[in-house]
């Protein structure tokens, strides 16, 4: 890695948002436990709506962690969207290549919910099963933190 560009990077910051998304991973916890048919249900629009928010926090927070590295190492060769940066840190084995390709989706998915279409069986499904995969987001934490650990003097 070009000692120039670790310079760029903020620990600091990609801490506080990697703590962002643990909080927002609590939050969540207590909603593993429903079906695919709650999210389905009109009734349950407020809680939906809080999942769908802290859901939204959480893969921000993956968005700003990746476009921050890919951006202060020079690493996103195409910035058509964030996902662009997460497959730059699986190119860059920063994170796993096979890693970055099932996460991918997740900025998609932010601005999906984030438009708070109505209940419907795509986003009860990709709903659930997120819910039912938090671990995801944990592993991409892990992943960030051993990189600092080992690869980097940040600032």
């Amino acid at each position: 890695m070009d000692e120039n560009k670790k310079q760029y990077i903020r620990k600091d910051r990609i801490e506080e948002y990697m703590k962002n998304i643990e909080r927002q991973l609590d939050d969540l916890v207590p909603y593993q436990s429903n079906d695919k048919e709650f999210f389905l249900d009109k009734n349950n629009t407020k809680e939906i709506k809080v999942i769908k928010f802290s859901l939204a926090c959480a893969i921000q927070d993956i968005c700003r962690i990746s476009s921050h590295i890919t951006s202060a190492l020079n690493l996103w060769k195409v910035r058509d969207s964030l996902s662009e940066a997460i497959i730059a840190l699986g190119d860059a084995n920063i994170i796993s290549k096979k890693f970055a390709d099932e996460i991918k989706w997740l900025p998609a998915f932010r601005n999906r919910i984030i438009h708070d279409y109505l209940p419907n069986e795509f986003d009860a499904e990709r709903l659930y099963n997120t819910l039912q995969n938090l671990d995801i987001f944990r592993k991409f934490c892990k992943y960030i933190q051993e990189w600092i650990e080992k690869d980097i003097e940040c600032m």
